[in-house]
């Protein structure tokens, strides 16, 4: 089975980046997505407990809220896929993720800055295309 790692932050790109997933399947491969949705860092350990609950539990609602379309278009077409949820920078988590899994490719939205955007701001995307494990899809 190809293993396809595919973040999704709930946006237009993350979607069609399930779309692509689904016409993989489509065209008679044999794919199962990782769905990956990264939060930003949880609150500091010092920090009160009970903050830190609430926090992890709205980064949970969030991550939820984020996968929704990707699950239900996978579900329609009768694609296969696990859920992940991580906490910390979008791009180690995803990089994290590929390596832990043994991915065998990943395919992931891109919002379509321009270079020049690109390089003053960074990108999840650009540093997932220098430092992926296994080739990378990028779907506008």
């Amino acid at each position: 089975m190809f293993k396809l790692l595919v973040p999704v932050d709930g946006s237009r790109p993350s979607v069609r980046a399930v779309r692509h997933a689904i016409k993989l399947a489509a065209s008679g491969l044999d794919v199962s997505v990782l769905l990956l949705n990264v939060q930003p860092s949880p609150l500091p350990p010092s920090t009160a407990k009970s903050r830190r609950r609430a926090e992890m539990l709205q980064q949970l609602e969030q991550a939820d809220m984020a996968t929704a379309p990707a699950i239900a278009l996978l579900e329609k077409a009768g694609v296969p896929y696990k859920r992940y949820a991580r906490s910390g920078a979008p791009a180690d988590g995803i990089l994290k993720l590929a390596r832990d899994e043994k991915c065998d490719a990943i395919a992931m939205g891109t919002r379509g800055m321009g270079a020049i955007a690109g390089l003053v701001l960074g990108s999840v995307a650009i540093k997932v295309l220098q430092l992926a494990p296994v080739p990378l899809t990028l779907v506008k």
